[in-house]
């Protein structure tokens, strides 16, 4: 009998890791709005605070929709390049993050002090955090593009 409840617990346990294992990193709730050589625009669809902008960007690269390289930080994901296009250095260009996401569970995600993008009549601010640390939350925009310092 003790066997049988050890067992039993044991396929519980496995069951579950593996239904986590299978929900985890997919990104769900999002709409590519467009995607070029020196822009992305993604609208979520939904929240989803187990996903963020970089976790949609990986779905949207499986998915075959983006294109994009990057390195790994401390800080988190560092865009090098999307849809092949590589910001020149000799420019001063880097891939700028903006976002509608504003305050968001006492969290300040973005910042219009440090610039904004006006996508389609869509007001975009400075993002304060990379796209690793950027939550999708329903009804926001998110954009990468090539900006200049």
């Amino acid at each position: 009998m003790k066997q049988r409840r050890i067992l039993a617990a044991f396929l519980l346990a496995v069951s579950a890791c593996l239904c986590l294992a299978a929900c985890g990193g997919k990104a769900s709730g999002y709409e590519l709005l467009e995607s070029g050589e020196r822009i992305v625009a993604v609208k979520a669809s939904e929240t989803n605070d187990q996903s963020s902008l970089f976790d949609v960007l990986k779905q949207l690269q499986e998915e075959g929709k983006i294109e994009f390289t990057y390195s790994d930080s401390e800080y988190g994901a560092y865009i090098l390049s999307v849809n092949g296009y590589t910001p020149d250095s000799s420019k001063n260009e880097y891939w700028a993050v903006y976002t509608t996401l504003g305050e968001y569970k006492e969290v300040s995600y973005s910042s219009a002090e440090y610039g904004t993008y006006d996508y389609n009549g869509t007001v975009c601010a400075s993002a304060s955090y990379g796209v690793s640390g950027l939550p999708m939350v329903e009804g926001n925009v998110y954009l990468l593009t090539v900006g200049t310092y």
